[in-house]
């Protein structure tokens, strides 16, 4: 089977969706042919879209994505769209105008709830993968180890984040956190001045840019913080609690973002909080709750996941 990925799989606006798009595609050329298409790159959309058997495009579905998409559907025998986040307003608009000819992948279900789909063509819910024999769990001694390394007290509580440190994201209640060593591992994309500079002046420890062995970090952690409070500013089954759970490491985040109560795992795993001010509390509950075994339930590979997909790929209409 030939495939057609149209991303920007090197440098994504969104790191959620980058992560993705490259996970799948290097499931995809195990098996099969895949040909790559920049977003804008007009010339090879057209080129590959119409030599390959299907088009997949990895994007938010926003305005751009819609015309694109239309473009595609003239060429491509099959083209699914993959939502990582419910599509914004403007593509929402468009699509129930006049219904793009396209299948969808998401996520969550309730994020295409008011997409309308068109005969014949369907919306497909898609796993999250995880690499299970890299982000996996150690055991005490091994953790300890591993703070000493990254220059942590071993005996001291340990909570991390993983992601941008952007604008939104909620990162500022790490300043808020008492009794424990915090670690933000920041993608070094999309940097926020007045954020880091309130983290660091709370002495809040940021590693910027590429970490080669970012499953140590996890496994090093008491206690994971996800203080997102939108959807908007993140996919919607985050990699990083995915990756943070499949490292026995318990997760803390608030009841705004709903979604994490959507990811199959272990009773306790993952606790969601009101506000600041149960933020301390529910650190310190979580981190006594850190296992030697996975907190996920029944995690798939990308392996899996690709599979999965090119099900229903090769099922989809024209």
């Amino acid at each position: 089977m030939k495939i057609h990925v149209i991303s920007t799989v090197n440098g994504q606006v969104n790191e959620g969706m980058r992560n993705v798009a490259t996970h799948l595609s290097c499931a995809f050329e195990a098996k099969h042919e895949v040909r790559y298409s920049g977003l804008k790159d007009i010339a090879s959309i057209i080129r590959n879209s119409i030599r390959c058997d299907a088009t997949i495009i990895f994007a938010r579905a926003n305005k751009m994505v819609y015309w694109l998409a239309r473009l595609v559907a003239l060429l491509s025998a099959k083209v699914w769209i993959v939502c990582v986040q419910r599509p914004d307003e403007i593509f929402t608009s468009l699509n129930n105008k006049h219904s793009l000819k396209v299948n969808y992948l998401t996520l969550l279900e309730e994020d295409l709830s008011d997409i309308k789909c068109r005969s014949g063509y369907r919306k497909v819910r898609m796993s999250v993968g995880i690499k299970t024999d890299k982000f996996a769990p150690v055991t005490m001694e091994k953790q300890r180890e591993l703070k000493q390394k990254y220059g942590f007290a071993p005996e001291k509580p340990l909570v991390i984040h993983v992601g941008h440190c952007s604008s939104g994201r909620g990162l500022e209640d790490f300043a808020e956190i008492c009794d424990a060593d915090r670690l933000i591992v920041a993608s070094g994309m999309f940097e926020n001045a007045d954020t880091v500079k309130t983290l660091q002046q709370a002495g809040v420890r940021i590693h910027k840019g590429y970490l080669e062995h970012v499953e140590e970090v996890y496994q090093m952690a008491d206690a994971y913080l996800f203080p997102t409070h939108s959807a908007e500013y993140v996919i919607s089954i985050p990699l990083s609690v995915m990756e943070a759970l499949s490292c026995g490491v318990p997760v803390v985040g608030y009841i705004d973002f709903s979604n994490l109560q959507k990811i199959p795992a272990e009773e306790d795993a993952i606790t969601l909080i009101t506000n600041k001010t149960e933020l301390n509390d529910a650190i310190s509950r979580a981190a006594k709750r850190k296992k030697s075994h996975s907190l996920l339930r029944e995690p798939k590979s990308w392996e899996e996941v690709a599979d999965e997909v090119l099900v229903a790929v090769r099922r989809s209409e024209r």
